[in-house]
Order: C-alpha cells, then sequence, then structure tokens
C-alpha cells in the first residue's frame, strides 16, 4: 500500500528475543506521508489577573522567523494604612519611583529596553476579575507618568535603600509632577481608604516602546515578590531621607497582562492558518500563546493488523546553517495531544495517568544531534506504540493530533521552533517509526 510505503529494513531486536521465522514476521518501516498544517489563534486557556502574580514584558521586533511579540503590563497599588498622612510639614519632593518584583530571567538580549509609564483609566479595574491576555486596558496617553530605560535583573541585583537592602526588582523613575501630586493628598480624601485612593489612581500602565527595530528583550515580572510598591521620597520641615510606600497588596491590588504577537513579514508568515489539505512542509512551534501544529497520519487505522513493538514520533529543527538567526531558543519539551472533537483534547494512551505520566517513557524532550556537515539541531521524539495500537485493534478512531510547544516556567511564554513539515525534505522531514510484527 502507498500508504505505508517506506523503509523497511531489518529489525534492531536483539536476535535472543525473535522467534523462528515461521512464528513471527518483525518489520520495520518509517511513515513519512504526515500531513502538518500551523495554526494560530488565541488561547482560552491563558488568564492574567486574580491569583496570577506573573507577567511577561517588552518587546521583541526583530525575529525573522519568528516576528513580533510584545508585552504590556497593568498594576495598581494601595494604601500602607487607612487615613494615610505623610509624616511633619512642609514636604519637599526628593524622588518617586514605581518597583516592579521580577524574576531574574529574561528573553532575548540582556539589553536596556525603553518603557513609558501611564495612569490608567480603565473602568471598575479590580484583583477579583480574570483578564484575557488577548484585551488591552485603558490608560490615558495624555497622562504620561514617567519613561525609564531598563534592563533585565540578575540574580547579584539587590537594592539597598537608606540602608535597607530589597531583593532584585524593576526600577522606574516617575516624574516630579506625579510625585507632587501624590504629595498633596490627604488623610481625609484620597489616602483615607484604598477605594478612595484606587478612584485617584486608577492604576499604572506600563507600556514598552514598540517602535524601535532592534528590540530583543522580554522580562517576566513577578508582582508578588521582590516587594512592588510605590516609593515617594521626601523630606519635611524637620527631617530628610524620608519615604512613604505604596505597597502592591497580593489580595486587593488588581493587575494583568496584555500579550500580543505579529508575524507579518516573518518567515513564518506564509505557512500560518493556510487551510492547505495536503498540509505545509514546515512546521512552527511556539510556547503559548503561540502557534501550534495539527498533525495528520492518513490511512494509519489501515495499518496491517501487527502488535507493535515500538513507534516512534520524530520532530527535526529544520537548520541548514545558512538561516537568520531567531532570538528565540528551542522549547525544552513538545507535547503531543489527540483531538477528541474539533476543540476538545486528549491525551494519548502512552502518557499514562495524567495525575502521575510516565514522562521518561513518552518523550518530548529537547535533545541535540548532529546532521552532516557539522550542523547541529534539536530533535523531539515521542513513544506512542500502544496509542497507535489501540487505533490498529479499532479500538481508538485514528484522529488528529495536536503538536504544540509546553513552557513549565511561565502561562506566556517566548521559546520556539521551527522543524520539518511532513513533505519537508529528509532528514529534517517529520516522521513515524514503527517496529511491528505483524499477524
Amino acid at each position: 500500500m502507498y500508504a505505508f510505503s517506506g523503509c523497511n529494513e531489518s529489525t534492531i531486536l536483539g536476535k535472543d528475543l525473535i522467534p523462528g521465522t515461521d512464528k513471527v514476521n518483525v518489520k520495520d518501516t518509517t511513515l513519512d506521508n504526515l500531513i502538518t498544517s500551523n495554526v494560530y489563534l488565541a488561547d482560552s486557556s491563558i488568564r492574567t489577573g486574580q491569583g496570577n502574580y506573573r507577567a511577561t514584558m517588552g518587546s521583541v521586533t526583530n525575529d525573522p522567523v519568528f516576528g513580533k511579540s510584545h508585552g504590556f503590563l497593568y498594576t495598581q497599588v494601595g494604601l500602607s494604612s487607612s487615613e494615610y498622612t505623610f509624616a511633619g510639614t512642609g514636604h519637599v519632593l526628593d524622588s518617586v519611583v514605581l518597583y516592579i518584583g521580577c524574576d531574574t530571567v529574561w528573553y532575548g538580549a540582556d539589553a536596556p529596553l525603553t518603557f513609558r509609564i501611564y495612569r490608567m483609566n480603565e473602568p471598575d479595574f479590580k484583583i477579583d476579575s480574570n483578564y484575557s491576555y488577548t484585551r488591552p486596558l485603558s490608560y490615558d496617553p495624555a497622562e504620561l507618568l514617567g519613561t525609564a530605560t531598563i534592563g533585565p535583573v540578575h540574580p547579584n541585583d539587590s537594592l539597598s535603600i537608606y540602608g535597607e537592602k530589597y531583593a532584585p526588582q524593576l526600577r522606574f523613575k516617575l516624574s516630579n509632577t506625579f510625585g507632587n501630586e501624590m504629595l498633596q493628598q490627604r488623610a481625609d480624601g484620597a489616602f483615607k481608604t484604598d477605594s478612595a485612593f484606587r478612584v485617584f489612581l486608577k492604576g499604572f500602565a506600563i507600556v514598552p516602546d514598540t517602535s524601535l527595530p532592534n528590540n530583543r528583550t522580554m522580562l517576566f515580572p513577578n508582582l508578588n515578590s521582590g516587594d512592588t510598591r510605590l516609593t515617594v521620597y521626601y523630606k519635611n520641615s524637620t527631617d530628610d531621607s524620608l519615604t512613604a510606600n505604596f505597597p502592591f497588596q497580593q489580595y486587593a491590588s488588581a493587575h494583568a497582562n496584555y500579550f500580543t504577537r505579529n508575524y507579518t513579514g516573518s518567515d513564518a508568515a506564509p505557512y500560518i492558518n493556510t487551510n492547505k489539505p495536503e498540509g505545509e512542509n514546515r512546521i512552527y512551534l511556539q510556547e503559548a500563546p503561540g502557534i501550534f501544529s495539527q498533525l495528520q497520519i492518513p490511512n494509519l487505522e489501515n495499518f496491517p493488523k501487527s502488535i507493535i513493538n515500538k513507534a516512534e514520533l520524530v520532530v527535526t529543527q529544520i537548520s541548514t546553517g545558512t538561516e537568520p538567526s531567531t532570538v528565540f531558543t528551542e522549547p525544552e519539551r513538545l507535547f503531543l495531544w489527540r483531538y477528541i472533537t474539533h476543540d476538545s483534547l486528549g491525551y494519548i494512551i502512552d502518557y499514562g495517568n495524567p495525575s502521575n505520566p510516565d514522562l521518561a517513557y513518552y518523550g518530548g524532550n529537547r535533545t541535540v544531534i548532529d546532521l552532516p556537515g557539522g550542523i547541529k539541531v534539536v530533535q523531539y521524539k515521542f513513544n506512542i506504540a500502544r496509542h497507535l495500537q489501540f487505533i490498529v485493534d479499532r479500538k481508538l478512531e485514528n484522529s488528529v493530533f495536536k503538536l504544540e510547544a509546553i513552557s513549565s516556567r511561565y502561562n506566556i511564554d517566548m521559546r520556539g521552533v521551527r522543524a520539518g513539515g511532513g513533505n519537508a525534505a529528509p532528514p529534517a522531514n517529520i516522521k513515524l517509526r514503527i517496529i511491528y510484527t505483524q499477524l
């Protein structure tokens, strides 16, 4: 049959495991007629706000393979106490700074990136709301509170302020105009309660400058760490070096993350959402929310009646050593699902019990292999023998598969890989190698 044409070669099983030729017929074949399609859709499972304190913030504008990615952060701060008041009288501003806790992880370049901080005017911005990452929240472009150019934070980047040490954090110096406005607020007005304060200051929108052509940096803020706060530094008529802190409140401060991708002009753009029946010869996979691949193995349900000894799906990165480099490094893991309906997913049988999966057997981990000419590429392999056996035994339909990159770090992450599709040239083409005993 054409569907199962391929390389039929001697088995790799040990001779002591194979009965006489009159009792068994072990075959080794590789299917390379797989159909792969790249899909980019909004991921409704990704929510921001409430208990999701990590975010993705920054700008990548010049990745030749995956295009542009931008992350915006929105957050509130609150009062340190009700009916708060600045100490003493005759207040004079030194500075006002917004500090944002941040993981010592970044993506792309360890390079400065420019942000603008605006005053939010989003109606009903509150902690008990989940926000879709696809939804930009409202801020007033005329209310620019500050501009800062900052780089990633490092593990040893602790701050010492007036002798007190703080964990690594992002630091945004805001305008003196805003600082003086803060100094004018009183305990019987904006500082009376958190509710009154949030009428005065609905929140901050931290917006990356997305116009620069060489942005290559993405940061990962963690609002619930690093002592996220707004600090007013001031002096009064009798004392100097005074501070007033307005902290991020874990269970009261609203927050959200807006994240967008734009593939226009990128290498991936012509291969996304094409709906070609024959599929595409390239696979583009990004950690969510990004591109994933739908995979079909035609006529698999007509495979000869067999005992499946091994079935290995192999995904190989495309590289000739001459393509433009990508900002994105490869995912540590890919994941393979099966579609139960057009939009609901189920586990592959070989994955095992979802509460205690057999990941060592199942596979999907990133490995590095050598190609002829000294080119190194990454490769991912999945063991799906049990799943294939169910299809061969007519206990399971030959449904469409979903192949995607999985992040173990963040809901919104950045790693990606370009791999060979079903009709790509070997050795990069995706393939399914099957070792089976025909009955």
